[in-house]
């Protein structure tokens, strides 16, 4: 019996091995379009451009609200008004890109890691649970994201299915999850200290595994 077993054992370790072996570690930037163009330009600006750059989106944000009849140039303090007064409009074509990529960058899913094999490191929101065990969770990048702050957007959360459980203790504490990223749109209903609440998620996987996280050495 033990020698019937023998193969059946180091089929097992090996599938495992070969599971480990072939799951990419990502990061959760990884799941985001990125436009190495732009960071190129940006990174090559020295601090005085880029303080320049980041009052002309200050700048942008003032007049959107004044336009928007939030609030009254009369109630602007002195550095707003004198803000608003400022030319930046040999930044406008720098600042209109960068404000379209990031609406992409908030909104679009990688394709390309579509039925990826991966590795992400994150916490875990539950959806369902079985026996004291999560079956199904929603994982984010940050603690209490969708509990004290906004959602994050659809392309910073995946919702995982994990038949086999997760023991529901400490679900502040960082875990590990791996298994084939599916890049797959959902609605998922989220139970909060005071309600529910509905997450666009942009991704789902099957997790083959999920462990408590464990800082490389």
């Amino acid at each position: 019996m033990i020698h019937r077993l023998l193969p059946l054992l180091l089929l097992t370790l090996i599938s495992h091995s070969l599971l480990a072996a072939d799951a990419r570690a990502i990061k959760w930037t990884d799941l985001q379009p990125d436009s190495s163009s732009l960071r190129a330009t940006v990174g090559n600006m020295n601090q005085e451009q880029k303080t320049r750059l980041m009052r002309a989106f200050q700048q942008r944000q003032h007049k959107a609200i004044v336009t928007a009849g939030k609030l009254k140039p009369s109630d602007l303090s002195l550095d707003t008004s004198t803000l608003l007064k400022e030319d930046f409009s040999d930044l406008e074509p720098l600042v209109v890109k960068i404000e379209a990529f990031e609406k992409k960058r908030t909104t679009e899913a990688q394709t390309a890691l579509n039925n990826q094999i991966v590795q992400l490191d994150g916490y875990l929101l539950p959806l369902k649970q079985n026996n004291k065990k999560v079956t199904e969770f929603i994982l984010v990048p940050v603690i209490g994201a969708c509990i004290h702050v906004p959602a994050p957007p659809p392309n910073q959360m995946v919702v995982v299915q994990y038949p086999k459980g997760f023991p529901a203790g400490n679900l502040f504490a960082p875990i590990t999850v791996r298994g084939k990223l599916l890049v797959k749109s959902s609605k998922s209903d989220l139970a909060l200290a005071d309600g529910s609440s509905k997450v666009d998620v942009g991704y789902a996987m099957t997790a083959t595994e999920v462990r408590e996280y464990q800082a490389p050495k």
